[in-house]
C-alpha cells in the first residue's frame, strides 16, 4: 500500500439524502435551520486504494463540529455563510447528521435561496485523518463491517460543512468538485458530496441530467486512469488530477519525471588534507611493519621510516597548531592518545591491515571444500531440501492425472561470536615495538582462521547425529575400510555415486571431488593421485583417479588417526559442511579505545561464525585399515 498522508485537510462529497429544511419554526420559508446527513461510509477511490470513513462510535471526533462548527461555500474559508447548531453521529445508519443555521447576510440569503429552489444540492464535509487501517484482498478490518481491499479511516475529525454547487459524481456517490477549490493545500483533495432533497425538489431537465451524467462518467474515467498509471510508476498522481490534465498529458508529464529522476547523478569528492594525512601515514606504517600494500596513498613513502613516537608527534601538531619540541616522550603520548583520534586511529588502520593479512595467509584447508553461508541475524536459520520428484506415468485415453509427492528434509544453521582482546602499550610506542603493533593483530587473524579449521575438522572427527544416525555410520552407507588405494577409492566412490535422495528413489550419482588425508597421507595421496598407473600394480595397469581428485591434507586430522581419509563432493554439486558467516562478513573485525588507566590501546578482535552440518550423502569416511 503506498503511503498516505495524515493530519491534512481532506475534503469529500457525495449525494445521500437527508438535507431539508428544519421546522423550527411556524413560517417554515423563513426558516434558516437546515437538517442534513454530511458523511457515510460509502467507499472513495484514492490513489493509493479505496478510501472508507469508518462510522463506529470511537472512529468519528465530533467535538471540533460542537465547539466551533462552520458551514461555508464551497470550502471557502473566505465565504462562511453559517454555524452548526448540534451535530450527532446515527451509529445504525452509519452516517453523521448536523442542524445547521445560514447567517442573514446578503450572500447567505442567496444560497438559501438557491438550496430552497433545488438549484443548490450538495453537501460537502471537510476532515482530517488521524489513523488508517490497511486491509489487504481477501481479508476484512479490525470492526468486522469491511472486506477488502480498501483503506479505512479508523480516527477521524470532521472540522467543517460546506454547502457546494458542482458534485462531481451523482450515480455513485462519490467524486471531486470538478472545479479546483480555493484555500486547499496541496495533497490528496478528496470529496464526498451529500445529495440535499429539498421539500419540493424541483425535476431536472433530461437533456442536462444526461450530459452531466455523461461528464461524470468520463471524469471518474480520467481520474481512475490516471490514479493506475501513476501507481505503476510510483508517482502521485494527485497534481495532474487537480490541473484537468488529460490521460496523454500526464503520461508525458510522468514520463518527463521519471527521465529526470534517473538521469547519473556525478559526485566527485575531494578528501581534506587530514584525511590525505592518514591515509598516507597508516600506509606508510604499515610497509614500515612489515605489512602488503597493494596501492599505498599519495605521500605514504615519507612516512616509511618514522618512528611511532615521530608519528604521534606530527599528530599532535598538525591537530592542535602547536610544536611539540618541548614536551617529553611521555607528554607526547599522552597528547596524542587524548586528542582527537588521528594518531589511534592510524595505529588501528595498521593493526586491522596486519590482521587481515595474517588471516588470509593462514594456512588453513578448509575452504577448499566445504559451502559458504550467510545469516541475517543469530537465530538458527533453517536449511531446506526437497526429495526427487515422482516419475511421470502413462495417462491412458480418458485417463486420471495422479498428484505426484514429495518430501521435505531440514537442518539448522547457526552462528555465535568468538572474540579476545589484547593491548598496545604506552612503552610500546615510546619504544617503537613494531611487533607489538604487527605480531599481535596478525597472530590473532591467524588464530581465528584456524580456529574455524579446527571445528570444520571437529565436525568429521566427532562424527555428530544427522537423520537419526551418525554422520558416519553403515545406515547412511558412507563409512568403510581399506588403506588408501585404488581398489578402495573404487569401492568408495561406488558408494557415493548410489547414495539416494531423501525420498530413497533417486540415486543421485554424486561424484567425489576431494580427497581429505591427515598430513602423514599427504605423500601416498599425492602419489596415487598424480599417477597415471596404478602403484600397487606391476604390470603398469592404468589409475581412473590420476588427476580426478584434489588431495586436502590437514594435521589436524593426524591427532585422531594417521590411517583415516575421507572423500567429499564440491560443495556446488551435494552441500555438506557449511560455514556460516554473520551477513556474509567472512573475515574478524578489530575495534580499539583508548584505555584512561594504562595509557594505552585496547583492540577487541572478534567473528561472527558458525559450522554447520547440512548433508551426509557428500562425505565418505575410511577407517583407513
Amino acid at each position: 500500500m503506498s503511503q498516505k498522508n495524515k493530519n491534512e485537510p481532506l475534503f469529500r462529497e457525495c449525494f445521500v439524502k437527508g438535507i431539508a429544511l428544519a421546522k423550527r419554526s411556524e413560517d417554515e420559508e423563513n426558516s434558516r435551520v437546515l437538517e442534513l446527513s454530511f458523511s457515510s461510509e460509502e467507499p472513495y477511490m484514492r490513489w493509493f486504494g479505496n478510501e472508507i470513513l469508518c462510522h463506529d462510535k470511537d472512529a468519528v471526533d465530533l467535538s471540533r463540529l460542537e465547539e466551533i462548527g462552520i458551514v461555508l461555500f464551497n470550502h471557502d474559508s473566505d465565504r462562511p455563510i453559517g454555524h452548526v447548531l448540534s451535530v450527532e453521529l446515527d451509529e445504525t445508519a452509519h452516517r453523521c447528521r448536523a442542524v445547521v443555521e445560514l447567517d442573514d447576510d446578503e450572500e447567505s440569503e442567496k444560497i438559501l435561496s438557491k438550496v430552497k429552489s433545488g438549484t443548490l444540492k450538495g453537501v460537502s464535509v471537510g476532515y482530517m485523518v488521524e489513523e488508517y487501517e490497511d486491509v489487504n484482498e481477501g481479508e476484512k478490518s479490525s470492526n468486522g463491517r469491511f472486506e477488502g481491499p480498501c483503506v479505512v479511516a479508523t480516527k477521524w475529525t470532521p472540522f467543517e460543512v460546506s454547502i457546494v454547487s458542482v458534485p462531481a459524481d451523482a450515480t455513485v456517490g462519490v467524486g471531486r468538485s470538478i472545479e479546483k477549490l480555493k484555500n486547499q493545500e496541496k495533497g490528496d483533495v478528496k470529496m464526498e458530496e451529500k445529495k440535499i432533497v429539498t421539500p419540493e425538489p424541483q425535476t431536472p431537465e433530461v437533456n442536462a441530467e444526461q450530459e452531466r451524467a455523461a461528464g461524470q462518467t468520463a471524469e471518474r474515467a480520467r481520474v481512475m486512469e490516471i490514479n493506475q498509471m501513476c501507481r505503476t510508476f510510483d508517482v502521485d498522481g494527485t497534481e495532474y488530477i487537480e490541473k484537468g490534465m488529460s490521460v496523454e498529458e500526464t503520461r508525458a508529464a510522468v514520463m518527463e519525471k521519471l527521465a529526470v529522476q534517473r538521469q547519473a547523478v556525478q559526485v566527485t569528492v575531494q578528501a581534506d588534507e587530514a584525511d590525505k594525512f592518514r591515509a598516507a601515514a597508516a600506509d606508510g606504517l604499515a610497509m614500515r611493519v612489515g605489512v602488503r600494500v597493494a596501492k599505498p596513498a599519495p605521500g605514504a613513502e615519507d612516512f616509511r621510516g618514522k618512528r611511532m613516537l615521530r608519528l604521534a608527534a606530527e599528530c599532535i601538531e598538525r591537530e592542535q597548531n602547536t610544536s611539540t619540541r618541548n614536551m617529553t616522550d611521555e607528554m607526547l603520548v599522552r597528547e596524542a592518545l587524548t586528542g582527537t583520534g588521528a594518531f589511534p586511529g592510524i595505529l588501528s588502520n595498521v593493526a586491522n591491515k596486519s590482521m587481515a593479512q595474517a588471516y588470509q595467509e593462514a594456512p588453513t584447508t578448509f575452504q577448499l571444500w566445504t559451502g559458504r553461508g550467510s545469516n541475517s541475524d543469530f537465530k538458527a536459520a533453517t536449511r531446506y531440501r526437497l526429495s526427487e520428484a515422482d516419475s511421470l506415468e502413462l495417462i491412458r485415453e480418458n485417463g486420471e492425472f495422479e498428484a505426484g509427492e514429495m518430501t521435505e528434509a531440514s537442518v539448522t544453521a547457526s552462528i555465535a561470536t568468538y572474540g579476545k582482546t589484547f593491548s598496545l602499550t604506552r612503552q610500546a610506542i615510546i619504544n617503537d615495538d613494531l611487533g607489538a603493533l604487527n605480531q599481535m593483530p596478525a597472530k590473532y587473524g591467524a588464530a581465528a582462521k584456524r580456529m574455524i579449521d579446527n571445528m570444520v575438522y571437529k565436525v568429521l572427527t566427532d562424527n555428530p547425529t544427522i537423520e537419526g544416525a551418525a554422520l558416519f555410520h553403515n545406515s547412511h552407507k558412507n563409512l568403510g575400510s581399506g588403506a588408501l588405494s585404488v581398489a578402495s577409492l573404487g569401492a568408495a566412490k561406488a558408494a557415493m555415486a548410489k547414495q539416494k535422495n531423501i525420498g530413497g528413489k533417486e540415486s543421485l550419482n554424486i561424484q567425489p571431488a576431494f580427497l581429505i588425508v591427515p598430513v602423514d597421507l599427504e605423500v601416498v595421496a599425492a602419489q596415487l593421485i598424480n599417477s597415471v598407473v596404478d602403484p600397487s600394480k606391476n604390470n603398469a595397469a592404468v589409475n581412473p583417479f590420476a588427476n580426478k581428485l584434489t588431495v586436502v591434507s590437514t594435521p589436524i586430522l593426524s591427532d585422531s588417526s594417521q590411517a583415516v581419509w575421507y572423500l567429499a563432493s564440491a560443495p556446488g554439486f551435494c552441500p555438506t559442511v557449511e560455514v556460516t558467516y554473520l551477513n556474509g562478513v567472512d573475515s574478524p573485525t578489530i575495534e580499539s579505545a583508548v584505555q584512561f588507566d594504562t595509557l594505552g590501546i585496547k583492540y577487541r578482535i572478534y567473528q561472527d561464525v558458525g559450522v554447520n552440518l547440512l548433508d551426509f550423502r557428500g562425505l565418505y569416511k575410511s577407517s583407513g585399515v
